[in-house]
């Protein structure tokens, strides 16, 4: 439960210089596996809130706090004013400084970026549009991509949410508007979610129809490297098992070209064994508060302790979305959608441009193991 020395807290949101309160209806919701967060409020008058009285209209930069945290930097996209015979509401709707990266088209001359990591892609893509990247405490960049081609009209957000897939990294917004780059499950918030505790609502969904007892990866076809490693096929196939799958249900897949080509369908098989597996078992879960018991705001990409029913296996789960909720018909709560860690792993991908004669048995992979 919340301490009692730090309540929920009200919603503000400041535009102007000036801070609003006063919101009835609330929902924010912040992601671990996209970018950017969100908010929706309203509220209700029974005078008309005319022209003259502007609140906040679209396109205006906003900071939008709960208590005295700060949840979301951005700007408001949508304001409408709703008249009836029973009142006025004034709605806002808006998202965090990084929907520039998903709506907007990736700026760079030249069309193309040499020898970068993906934080220094990131940071080249994010500067037209004035967003400072960051990356999360003791979390390597890794290593660089030596040709990033920018497809003409493609977002400066799918570019930067593949670059950080190949280094294993997550990209999400932070609430000061920066996009995070991040490990997975790096922080593990104070206290979790316990049904008969501060669970209002659960719903808890495990499934088998995505998952494989055999996923058996190849690297690009048997032809195309019928003449590599004296012609043993073995060196560019490899099997990952789940063994929680009880029938015989198989999966093949071939890769993109890569450097060593034995580590990279390795990788990849291993990935989509542990993800689907993830994945297979998330659960939906209202709990009472807005904040842990240490009084933080719970947040995405944080590991927490669930006990709900239905729930199969043991362990800490990851957020992989949070939304704080406020209207007269639900009350104060917080909308937690939880997964296995493995099933946030980012996939590995290869960036490298590949002509299959250069590859060697004994290339190095620089791929990072997510």
């Amino acid at each position: 439960m919340t301490d009692a020395h730090k309540p929920d807290g009200d919603l503000s949101i400041e535009v102007g210089g000036n801070a609003i309160t006063g919101w009835e209806a609330i929902d924010v919701t912040l992601r671990a596996e996209a970018f950017p967060n969100s908010f929706a409020i309203s509220l209700c008058s029974k005078e008309p809130i005319t022209s003259k009285v502007v609140i906040a209209k679209a396109g205006d930069p906003c900071v939008v706090k709960i208590g005295s945290d700060t949840v979301i930097t951005g700007y408001v996209d949508r304001d409408s004013n709703t008249t009836s015979a029973d009142g006025h509401t004034l709605s806002l709707i808006g998202r965090g400084k990084t929907q520039d990266l998903t709506d907007c088209s990736a700026e760079w001359d030249g069309g193309q970026i040499l020898s970068a990591t993906g934080l220094e892609i990131a940071k080249k893509l994010a500067a037209p549009y004035g967003i400072e990247v960051k990356l999360a405490a003791g979390t390597d960049a890794g290593q660089p991509v030596p040709q990033t081609n920018i497809t003409y009209g493609e977002t400066a957000a799918g570019i930067i949410q593949r670059n950080a897939r190949n280094a294993g990294l997550l990209a999400y917004e932070d609430s000061d508007g920066a996009l995070l780059l991040a490990r997975v499950g790096t922080v593990k918030a104070a206290s979790g979610v316990k049904y008969g505790v501060n669970v209002l609502d659960s719903s808890v969904t495990n499934s088998m129809d995505q998952r494989y007892s055999e996923v058996r990866c190849a690297a690009l076809s048997q032809n195309t490297f019928g003449d590599i490693a004296g012609g043993d096929d073995s060196f560019f196939y490899f099997t990952a098992f789940d063994p929680n799958v009880p029938r015989h249900r198989l999966m093949y897949l071939v890769t993109e070209a890569a450097f060593s080509p034995r580590f990279f369908t390795e990788l990849k098989a291993k990935w989509e064994v542990a993800r689907r597996a993830g994945r297979a078992g998330g659960a939906f879960v209202t709990i009472d508060s807005w904040r842990d018991s240490a009084g933080r705001l719970w947040k995405p990409n944080t590991l927490i302790d669930v006990d709900v029913p239905g729930l199969r296996g043991e362990g800490q789960m990851c957020i992989s979305e949070v939304t704080f909720h406020r209207s007269t018909d639900r009350g104060t709560v917080a909308d937690l959608f939880v997964m296995q860690p493995s099933a946030f792993a980012p996939e590995p991908i290869s960036l490298t441009n590949l002509n299959t004669a250069d590859i060697a048995p004994d290339s190095t992979s620089q791929l990072v193991l997510p």
